[in-house]
């Protein structure tokens, strides 16, 4: 059976168009082909197209977090996204409730991490927040501190909507909560340090730090299960994020997926064929990740939700013991994701997720049901190839070509065993949204595609002579040949 950890499950950080190199273990792709001009564009050699003339301003590759606009598109106007982001009914009976700061309860900052212990193992961290193991009220969990300005749009994502999203597909939130940070908490963290900083003082007070490493090697005295003091943890991670009085922390409590992110996945070569399997069960381990995303992402826009920054570092691997790869793939990171109200399709907006995963029209701040799945759609292209997408491009180049359907990414058309899969991406990647498939008809193709692999093999010749295919399939150690 294989079973493989893929680094630490990070905070999903923002990507790069530039030439970022996976981490050591991955082979580079600088020298590979990746995107493909149509004749508008002049041609130019390996690794990217040059797009000329674009010098407008551009947000950043950083993740733009703002506001919407409460412009919205009914199902039944002529709206961006029409067949990927209308839905004949919706099924879910269960309503979100609204994403207002009026619902969120707000707790004593001194009692916030009461059930809650941290142990110092981080798993990832982003520029405003630090994701450590931990257990709630015995049970190991995965603890995301965030520090905000105050309840915007991505903290109510994170405090209301994870909570509310049940599926085996998405990583599961137990719990979340939000404090104000002010003197008397940390007069708490810093030991009783209230004289030294008044609280009538109309300056923000910065946290000061306060070791937590005796330096001895003996670690908590409790024993290493316990973790240490939950309120040193959170004082230590609150320094880090440089946390001042005025500001909220966010504490969101989830289901712990220990075997990394889809991005550690690809960047280590599982969905390739390599020393622990052959190029059929590379392939179904590809299409076996790929169904469990979509139907993540299908459980999500039957509620009305679009999840807005859909890229492989916000989809993490946790250990399974249900099939030959030892993990299951689950949505994660909800902070830029959009609630769509009853009837509307698509939304105005003006926030950005990561450009290498954006749709065309999501440029000029539509959002809809489409705009999933064309990153799902440069998502199986990179589980596929195994290459960054748009490797050696700048944004300005990215942003303008696929504005202007002059950029493309360049699928491998000889690859064995890919034909399909690489017809279903392309699909994913019109650029009309209209054109673009539902998550339902994404993944009843991806069954398919599958079933059509397997069959191949337990067809009537593969009954009569086996061994060849055996031999071809057999890992070291295991004596399993394929799925059932």
């Amino acid at each position: 059976m294989f079973r493989t950890c893929f680094g630490k499950a990070s905070l999903p950080r923002d990507d790069t168009l530039e030439g970022r190199s996976c981490k050591p273990s991955c082979s580079g792709t600088q020298n590979e082909s990746i995107c493909q001009p149509t004749p508008k564009t002049p041609k130019r050699s390996a690794p990217g197209c040059k797009l000329q003339g674009y010098t407008r301003p551009q947000p950043s590759l950083e993740r733009q977090r703002m506001p919407d606009t409460n412009s919205a598109t009914s199902a039944n106007s002529t709206s961006t996204g029409g067949a990927a982001s209308g839905l004949k009914t919706r099924l879910n009976a269960a309503k979100l409730q609204e994403m207002d700061p009026e619902n969120v309860v707000v707790c004593d900052a001194a009692h916030i991490m009461d059930g809650i212990r941290l142990r110092q193992h981080e798993l990832g961290r982003g520029t405003c927040g630090i994701v450590v193991t931990g257990t709630y009220h015995g049970s190991n969990c995965a603890v995301k501190v965030m520090l905000t300005e105050g309840l915007d749009r991505a903290a109510l994502r994170e405090l209301l909507l994870g909570p509310s999203l049940v599926h085996p597909n998405i990583v599961s939130t137990f719990t979340t909560r939000a404090a104000r940070l002010t003197h008397a908490f940390f007069d708490l963290l810093e030991g009783g340090n209230s004289q030294e900083h008044p609280r009538e003082n109309s300056y923000p007070r910065v946290l000061e730090p306060v070791p937590i490493h005796s330096g001895d090697g003996f670690g908590d005295p409790r024993g290493l299960n316990e973790g240490l003091e939950p309120l040193l943890v959170l004082h230590q991670i609150l320094h880090a994020l440089g946390a001042e009085t005025g500001k909220m922390v966010v504490i969101v409590v989830q289901e712990l997926c220990d075997s990394g992110t889809l991005s550690n996945g690809i960047c280590k070569k599982v969905f390739q064929p390599n020393p622990m399997w052959g190029l059929r069960l590379a392939r179904r381990t590809l299409l076996r990740t790929a169904g469990e995303i979509a139907r993540g992402l299908i459980h999500l826009h039957d509620g009305g939700i679009v999840h807005g920054d859909l890229k492989p570092a916000n989809i993490l691997l946790n250990s399974s013991k249900e099939d030959r790869r030892g993990f299951s793939a689950k949505l994660a990171d909800f902070g830029l994701s959009h609630v769509l109200p009853d009837a509307v399709t698509s939304l105005n907006t003006n926030s950005w997720g990561s450009i290498a995963y954006m749709a065309p029209e999501a440029f000029a701040g539509k959002v809809s049901r489409a705009t999933d799945v064309w990153a799902f759609g440069v998502i199986l292209w990179e589980m596929l190839t195994g290459a960054r997408p748009y490797l050696g491009l700048n944004q300005n180049e990215v942003i303008r070509g696929l504005q202007d359907n002059t950029l493309a990414l360049s699928w491998p058309d000889e690859a064995p065993m890919s034909a399909a899969i690489i017809e279903l991406g392309r699909k994913c990647l019109s650029f009309n949204p209209e054109e673009r498939p539902t998550f339902e008809v994404v993944l009843e193709q991806l069954v398919a595609i599958e079933r059509a692999i397997r069959a191949e093999l337990l067809g009537p010749q593969a009954a009569l002579d086996p061994g060849p295919a055996a031999a071809q399939e057999t890992n070291a150690g295991t004596d399993v040949v394929v799925w059932a």
